[in-house]
């Protein structure tokens, strides 16, 4: 492993150095201007199911990030190529019962050989596993490529930016790209191509310095926001995506059939939250694009390439208030497109819940808004102030009688266990407790995970060592089924946890299914009087694909289908469950730990009897 010096200082040495690191390469690999940009897995591979994608379960968004490189080199003379590995594989999982989905680094090959690109640059939005597995979705295709020793191959994105000691350490890349990549991108091949011409150095690119890693030195790089990506979808079948994946839930229940793309108006995010790794990938504050650009997007992705429902990628959509007018210009054409193109969009990565006013929520309403997340993480006052959460209780609460009268857009409220690597029982139950209590459509509970290291040395965080594993534990296995332990508490004994303790990470799987099955479904507003069972059965349909072994969604779902009059395929659900539980002994133990198998049994096919159900369910899952 190559050491990495940290402490980097821009001198006339390390410049030269960069410049004969790239002249060397030129020599060794550059034969034609070909860059071939890649965009890899979106899952990890170890943990694929072959029946989640026929479900189309699996996530498929576009390469924005990508899109945005390749626009920024359309002034150049480079013939730039956008392969989008996870489309690929996808479509053949789909489309090819006989290829396997342990070949898929051949369908990079195919790319390599058909294109012949003398660059070939990788990025990963972000999955949470060992980077060095072999099987890793960014580390995987970038050994790959540098085995074959036909290219310059160069790392990007948020995962290799956060572990560009570990890439360029292991021999994986000859440069990582940190942060924002547009200027970098340019500055870095205008080296490589010998096409200089007073270029202003970059800072931010890492490389291999003798026995050390080193990087470029230069003012600050923001990216100057402007323009769109629209000629970069010449090269995207955008109108296929929706047929191998979906992005979230919220496209799943907008319709699988609707054609779907990101947008977006804001980078960066106001917030500062400890937890959080945007801020120091992307800088600190928003910076927003011209809204006319944004519009022009918008426009042509809906009237010319057939597009129905949006998801909003920014991490701060709503923005600091000086933005707030261009949010309201988009929310507005969303509105006007929704009259003309019955446009829907979603915000899976959040709203700031304070953001929010009447006025607001009635646009949001109004623009075809089916659904968003807000970010809430704790429930505990003192983890709530010690993680900067630009929120409070009393914020949120106001929030979530707000959005009351708009029951038709789905919210939910993300939460976090296990904040820190130091949060105590009692203060995940808090958080448990207030997921109850705000009655929002849904809990989106997870557990905390050492994903950025940068975050954590820049927070002083204790990490526990270990690499991190998925937000969602059950994601974790092909199954979905979380590996028994008989040493931890699991259902509801999992209340019995001293309220000091500082859970294990294994611990931390129990709570999070304990507090995810009693938060969103034995407990969950929608089955009650007031609540709105059709809205929460489309959703409970939608994250069934992505769990189709799971037999207690289907149950709560067939729960639904009764409150809401839809009585035609409650019995084909029950079947689910039913059939789901009896070829798998643990999820006879799951259904026996809560009480559910007496509910499964009677199979309640008027309100009242699943009412009834519901009432001496809860009765027996009260905690104290």
């Amino acid at each position: 492993m190559i050491e990495a010096i940290d402490n980097l200082h821009g001198n006339g040495i390390e410049k030269d150095s960069f410049l004969e690191n790239c002249n060397d390469l030129k020599n060794q690999y550059i034969r034609n201007r070909k860059i071939l940009l890649i965009q890899t897995l979106q899952f990890q591979l170890k943990a694929f199911n072959r029946e989640v994608a026929k479900n189309k379960g699996y996530y498929a968004y576009p390469p924005t990030g990508l899109q945005w490189l390749a626009k920024s080199l359309e002034g150049t003379d480079l013939e730039v190529s956008l392969l989008d590995l996870n489309y690929e594989f996808l479509n053949r999982i789909i489309n090819d019962d006989t290829f396997n989905q342990n070949d898929w680094l051949t369908i990079v090959d195919e790319w390599l050989d058909k294109l012949d690109p003398s660059v070939v640059g990788v990025s990963c939005i972000g999955v949470a596993t060992n980077l060095l597995d072999r099987d890793h979705p960014l580390t995987g295709v970038l050994r790959h490529v540098r085995m074959r020793n036909t290219s310059v191959v160069i790392a990007g994105g948020s995962v290799a930016t956060d572990e560009y000691k570990a890439c360029l350490g292991h021999g994986l890349c000859h440069f990582v790209i940190g942060n924002e990549g547009e200027n970098k991108i340019n500055y870095l091949l205008k080296n490589i191509y010998g096409n200089l011409s007073n270029e202003q150095p970059v800072s931010g690119i890492y490389y291999v310095n003798g026995g050390r890693i080193d990087k470029t030195n230069g003012g600050p790089d923001v990216v100057k926001l402007g323009g769109n990506i629209i000629s970069t979808y010449d090269s995207l079948p955008i109108e296929k995506y929706n047929n191998v994946g979906s992005l979230n839930p919220f496209s799943r229940m907008a319709g699988q059939e609707k054609i779907f793309s990101g947008i977006q108006l804001n980078r960066g995010c106001r917030a500062n939250c400890k937890f959080c790794g945007v801020p120091t990938f992307m800088g600190r504050g928003v910076r927003q694009f011209p809204v006319i650009d944004v519009l022009e997007e918008l426009r042509y992705l809906v009237k010319v390439r057939g597009v129905r429902h949006f998801e909003l990628l920014d991490d701060d959509f709503l923005g600091p208030s000086s933005l707030r007018s261009g949010v309201i210009t988009v929310l507005e054409e969303l509105k006007s497109l929704r009259k003309s193109h019955e446009i829907t969009w979603s915000a899976g990565n959040g709203l700031i819940a304070g953001s929010v006013d009447e006025d607001l929520s009635q646009l949001i309403n109004d623009s075809g808004c089916n659904g968003f997340r807000i970010g809430i993480e704790s429930g505990n006052d003192k983890m709530l102030k010690r993680m900067r959460k630009p929120a409070s209780k009393k914020s949120l609460s106001r929030f979530a009688g707000l959005m009351r009268k708009h029951c038709e857009i789905f919210i939910g409220g993300n939460f976090i266990v296990g904040l820190f690597g130091d949060e105590t029982f009692s203060e995940m139950r808090d958080s448990f407790n207030y997921s109850c209590e705000l009655s929002l459509d849904w809990a989106s509970f997870s557990v905390y995970q050492f994903t950025s290291r940068a975050t954590t040395e820049k927070e002083k965080l204790q990490s526990d060592g270990e690499s991190a594993t998925e937000f969602v534990p059950t994601k974790d296995f092909p199954s979905r089924e979380m590996r028994e332990n008989l040493r931890l508490a699991t259902g509801l004994k999992v209340f019995d946890l001293p309220p000091e303790v500082v859970p294990s990470r294994e611990q931390l799987k129990e709570i999070w299914f304990t507090f995810n099955l009693l938060s969103n479904y034995v407990y969950n507003k929608n089955f009650s009087s007031d609540g709105n069972p059709n809205k929460l059965t489309q959703w409970l349909r939608a994250i069934q694909a992505t769990y189709p072994m799971n037999p207690y969604i289907p149950l709560f779902t067939g729960f639904g289908l009764v409150l809401s009059g839809q009585k035609e395929n409650v019995q084909f659900e029950y079947k689910k469950s039913f059939d789901n539980v009896n070829r798998s002994e643990y999820w006879k133990d799951r259904f026996m730990q809560f009480h559910l198998l007496e509910p499964l049994n009677r199979c309640p096919t008027s309100i009242n009897s699943v009412n009834d159900c519901l009432v001496v369910l809860r009765q027996q899952c009260e905690i104290q």
